[in-house]
């Protein structure tokens, strides 16, 4: 009888397996930030699947995973380690965040972007046994554990707009105790106020200023018109924290045209200017071709065609294409160039279906190469990239909707929805997005940060 008591004391004293643990470093992190990914406590050469998920403001879940096997000592770093299968392939420290994509029965079109830049993006992140590429939901995981990634650092100060005819919204950093050089950041035809690459800048230590031009209700004017920029930028420039004599500019898509149109025919001295996936022709001409080609006559005016794939999604490509607008409107349609006066870092994507940046480009630095302005311009070009060149990690958007409000207006009944595609491969695209953010920065830290700034900022530390 004693026997029996001690071997089962010797069971209960026996120390049991750990169980499977994943850790995301840090747990807390920037959107731009790398999160390093490492699953312990698994057997050696045991195959698992990284699966991770978030569900989006619109109520989308986005999911991605990832195939690995373990090695000799049951642990898995994803930074090191490769993937072989899910929604990504090979070594990719990043892999499980830009290779997301919207779950089955998800929205036709659906993008992922963050609205409410004050509040995270929360991924959820769960190892499962064995090799899996669906039935996540019923599946049991292993282990599992949750990343906040921010848009906005502590203590940035987030300051809506709403001065006279100007809306959008102003971050300021945190700690600066000089003024600080502005950004000017314009989306594009989607219009509304989209903060978050404006509170990212300000978290690496820029002003910046997202200013709705079309798209919001409360909009009193129409903000193609460059008058309005004029207003917008004399306004900022009397705020005591802003340094007035370094404003530089950031524009996507028709964002682009807008910004070509403030370096080259307002009176707005911006030091330096980026430019991602756009043409050179007014906003105006932008907007009506677009629409009108998306419209049945008699308001399609030059009757441009609405060129369509199999799969009945828009291309604007041709509608937008150098040689047919010079040819349908003639050179009035396009902004002075030639007139720029500021260095302009030119972004530009080769799986573009929806603009023709290159086209446009190759014009652009035409002119200015003839009236030997070409030393103001830098480019970087991605030949495997689609339109939308986000912030770092963020997952490649193909195809979205838009919805065409002034339409209702003139056919009656909903707002007529097209699909436009945007082009781009994953993991080449997601290359672009990170390398391009870091052209970015570098961009704005070289021409905004002047020499008497930097001194400012060393002396404010000492």
């Amino acid at each position: 009888m004693a026997l029996v008591q001690n071997m089962e004391q010797v069971e209960e004293t026996k120390p049991l397996n750990p169980s499977p643990i994943v850790t995301g470093t840090p747990s807390r992190a920037m959107i731009d930030e790398t999160i390093a990914i490492v699953v312990t406590n698994l057997l050696p050469r045991q195959p698992v699947t990284l699966y991770a998920y978030l569900i989006s403001e619109k109520k989308t879940k986005w999911e991605s995973w990832g195939h690995y096997v373990t090695d000799d000592g049951g642990k898995v770093t994803v930074e090191c380690q490769r993937s072989q299968g899910g929604t990504y392939s090979g070594c990719e420290p990043m892999g499980l965040f830009w290779s997301m994509k919207p779950a089955p029965g998800s929205r036709k079109g659906s993008r992922l972007r963050r609205l409410d830049v004050m509040k995270p993006y929360v991924v959820h992140i769960q190892v499962f046994k064995g090799h899996l590429s669906e039935m996540f939901d019923t599946a049991s995981p292993i282990a599992m554990t949750t990343i906040e990634r921010w848009y906005i650092r502590p203590g940035v100060k987030r300051i809506p707009i709403t001065e006279g005819n100007i809306r959008g919204t102003l971050f300021i950093p945190n700690g600066e105790k000089w003024t600080i050089p502005l950004i000017i950041d314009l989306w594009g035809g989607g219009g509304g106020i989209i903060e978050y690459k404006s509170s990212l800048l300000a978290s690496h230590g820029f002003a910046s200023a997202v200013l709705a031009f079309t798209g919001h209700p409360d909009l009193p004017v129409n903000g193609v018109d460059i008058h309005y920029f004029e207003e917008a930028c004399e306004y900022l420039s009397r705020r005591q924290d802003i340094d007035s004599e370094n404003i530089g500019f950031i524009g996507t898509s028709h964002g682009t045209s807008i910004g070509l149109e403030i370096a080259s025919e307002s009176n707005i001295r911006l030091k330096c200017a980026v430019f991602t996936n756009g043409g050179f022709m007014r906003p105006e001409v932008l907007t009506t071709r677009s629409f009108r080609a998306l419209l049945l006559p008699p308001w399609n005016k030059h009757n441009i065609p609405c060129v369509k794939d199999e799969d009945d999604n828009f291309h604007s490509y041709d509608i937008l294409n150098y040689d047919r607008i010079l040819e349908e409107e003639g050179e009035e349609a396009f902004i002075k160039v030639e007139n720029l006066r500021c260095v302009s870092l030119f972004l530009i994507s080769g799986d573009d279906p929806s603009h023709d940046p290159e086209g446009h480009f190759q014009q652009i630095y035409k002119k200015l190469k003839d009236v030997g302005k070409d030393h103001l311009v830098e480019v970087q070009r991605y030949p495997q990239a689609g339109h939308l060149l986000e912030p770092p990690y963020a997952p490649l958007c193909t195809l979205t909707y838009i919805l065409i409000r002034g339409a209702a207006d003139i056919l009656g009944g909903e707002p007529p929805i097209f699909y436009s595609k945007y082009g781009g491969s994953p993991r080449h695209h997601a290359e672009a997005q990170e390398h391009s953010w870091k052209a970015i920065l570098e961009f704005f830290d070289r021409h905004l940060r002047s020499r008497n700034y930097q001194m400012k900022r060393t002396l404010a530390k000492l």
